[in-house]
């Protein structure tokens, strides 16, 4: 990283990400064809495209997240579980998830229909560039050049995010925001990402709990217990009046907390689903084998993941880099347990269908962040074990499936 690549600064980082997240999408739209309501993958019985604004493509059944997306971009206030807009959720917690889709109801003036699906896009396209300008930092921080910071924002998940006008760019942006920003002592600061964090996925409440139990670690290190609570104070205070209150607000109107309506199909006990979730791709995969190219190689793609995290953890956990973490910036290493601990305890429905483990940027991230704290050559072994799975990932996202 000595060389050209090695001197380029943050901002510059951001710009590539973000020229690369727009030429997926162009790559992406002309595959498709239909224009940028097909990225919301619409489809019924929860749309009815009888009714559903935006001329926006609906598929015969199911359908994916983005269309409860559309549906809050379209109005934010629409949180109730009747149909709106010609869209219905599937479960409370849908309501719950405001962040993305305020976004992009600002993007689209007010969620004008014509301009909604191009919002989405666009938004995360910008999410993109945000966390890799982020991430770009958080590497300085640590020590190395700002170009590793595209070993996260490049997370071979984020090409479905990107694709599907799902929420976890946005998620992710904010929780690296957040890590970035108590990394350099700014509370309040980290505290005002932290709101954009849990408006967007109910989950980041657990990562912005772990970020302020390490810095209370911190700061009872430097100065005891009452410095300790103030900074906890100063990360946590808003972004838990914002989660509270929000989710007050759509309970009044469905009748129960959005954040567990859907709990109950989402978590179990940790290890519980996920031996029988591994032999399930396992089978799909040594079955893919004799299907059709492209449909045939979606079914490695959990496998091919799941590899790619433990490969990232074990490499992480094995070197002297969790050491200096812990003791230096502890809530790495918690946001990056906490997030293992989430994906050990998810659901067998959760799991069986796990679309390349979009919801494990943390772990993947923090894993980056361990190992940019280390000595010796293994994020370079590493990057070189992972990128070539990445590139295939996003590939496939983009052009085939």
């Amino acid at each position: 990283m000595r060389d050209g690549l090695g001197r380029l600064t943050p901002r510059l980082v951001g710009l590539l990400a973000t020229l690369s997240a727009a030429l997926f999408c162009v790559l992406r739209l002309v595959r498709l064809g239909g224009g940028a309501g097909r990225f919301i993958v619409a489809g019924q019985p929860f749309t009815d495209p009888a009714t559903v604004p935006g001329g926006i493509p609906v598929l015969a059944n199911g359908g994916f997240d983005g269309q409860f997306f559309y549906r809050l971009a379209l109005d934010p206030t629409s949180v109730g579980m009747g149909r709106s807009n010609g869209i219905s959720f599937d479960y409370g917690v849908r309501g719950g998830r405001i962040g993305y889709p305020v976004l992009s109801w600002l993007v689209s003036l007010g969620g004008r229909p014509s301009l909604v699906p191009t919002a989405m896009i666009v938004v995360n396209v910008v999410a993109v560039g945000v966390l890799a300008w982020v991430a770009a930092h958080l590497a300085l921080d640590h020590g190395r050049a700002a170009v590793w910071g595209l070993a996260i924002a490049g997370y071979w998940g984020f090409g479905i995010v990107l694709g599907r006008d799902l929420a976890e760019l946005v998620a992710a942006a904010a929780v690296f925001g957040v890590i970035l920003l108590v990394g350099r002592g700014r509370y309040w600061w980290a505290g005002v990402v932290g709101v954009v964090a849990v408006s967007t996925r109910e989950q980041a409440v657990l990562t912005v709990a772990m970020i302020a139990i390490g810095v209370a670690i911190v700061e009872w290190r430097r100065g005891g217990p009452r410095g300790a609570a103030l900074a906890v104070a100063k990360v946590s205070i808003l972004p838990a009046i914002a989660f509270v209150a929000w989710q007050s607000i759509v309970a009044h109107v469905i009748g129960e907390l959005p954040a567990s309506s859907s709990s109950r199909f989402n978590s179990t006990w940790p290890m519980h689903a996920f031996p029988g979730a591994l032999r399930g791709w396992v089978d799909d995969a040594v079955d893919a084998v004799t299907r059709q190219p492209g449909v045939g190689f979606g079914s490695l793609l959990p496998i091919l993941c799941f590899a790619g995290l433990v490969l990232l953890v074990g490499t992480a956990v094995t070197s002297d880099g969790l050491r200096v973490a812990w003791v230096q910036r502890p809530w790495e290493v918690l946001v990056g347990a906490a997030a293992i601990f989430v994906i050990l305890s998810s659901t067998k429905g959760v799991l069986e269908v796990p679309a390349d483990f979009r919801q494990s940027a943390d772990v993947a991230g923090c894993s980056w962040l361990v190992l940019w704290a280390s000595s010796g050559r293994r994020r370079h072994l590493l990057l070189a074990a992972v990128a070539p799975l990445t590139l295939v990932v996003i590939g496939f996202r983009c052009l085939v499936l």
